[in-house]
């Protein structure tokens, strides 16, 4: 469960201060006056992450032979014409000395196609990114394979994508929130074997946008002072 802050604290304050990406994570530039005192990390909310996994593969899907079919589970939605999924309640935290973020979401995608042959669940998915540490990041999911012999594989917490985040900037959304726009991603080696070996190592996935706020709650709720005598 991600650490809320001990004082309200909006994401737009925090666009407006921040100056880039650095070192591949949500820099954002803290208030002055706190310069001088470690703030406690950041407590993200109301995250989304649009990401279609891999276009080709969908393409693939919606042919005639392939008898596909890709259901969105569990709060995610796919955009029309076969389009990317969004994945959604995303809540984590932004460590605002390391400047990595952590975003887990809720909903999933499954495929299928040739009449049960191929069967893929891809779910709990979470991005996470390095922050000072290097311009990388990276997507987890539980993943769900069927394998040659009828029978189905269970990987949690796969590394499924691994993110580029160099020269990627934030950007300003709706009510306040950050946008990591077109986020590049490549396939794992752990993602390649998660995927039925559709494709391999290094192959290229969909650009994934990230969107967060931060969390304006207090972390308790205020007390009611002792009576006076």
């Amino acid at each position: 469960m991600a650490t809320r802050m001990r004082r309200p604290v909006t994401l737009a304050a925090a666009v407006t201060t921040a100056a880039a990406l650095g070192a591949g994570a949500l820099t954002l530039a803290l208030p002055a006056a706190a310069a001088d005192t470690p703030a406690p990390p950041m407590s993200l909310v109301d995250g989304t992450l649009d990401w279609g996994i891999k276009q080709s593969f969908r393409s693939y899907l919606a042919q005639p032979f392939a008898k596909g079919r890709i259901t969105a589970e569990g709060g995610a939605t796919q955009a029309a014409g076969n389009g990317v999924f969004t994945f959604v309640d995303g809540t984590g935290t932004y460590d605002t000395t390391s400047h990595a973020t952590a975003t887990a979401f809720k909903g999933g995608v499954h495929f299928e196609a040739h009449e049960g042959v191929l069967d893929i669940r891809v779910s709990d998915v979470r991005l996470k990114t390095a922050g000072s540490a290097a311009p990388t990041g990276e997507i987890t999911a539980d993943v769900v394979t069927k394998e040659k012999d009828g029978s189905f594989t269970t990987r949690d917490d796969v590394s499924f994508a691994a993110l580029d985040m160099t020269g990627v900037r934030p950007g300003r959304g709706a009510d306040g929130a950050m946008v990591f726009k077109d986020i590049p991603a490549e396939l794992t080696k752990d993602g390649a074997a998660a995927f039925a070996g559709f494709y391999k190592e290094g192959d290229a996935l969909d650009a994934a946008t990230l969107t967060v706020k931060a969390d304006a709650r207090p972390t308790t709720p205020p007390t009611t002072p002792p009576p006076t005598t």
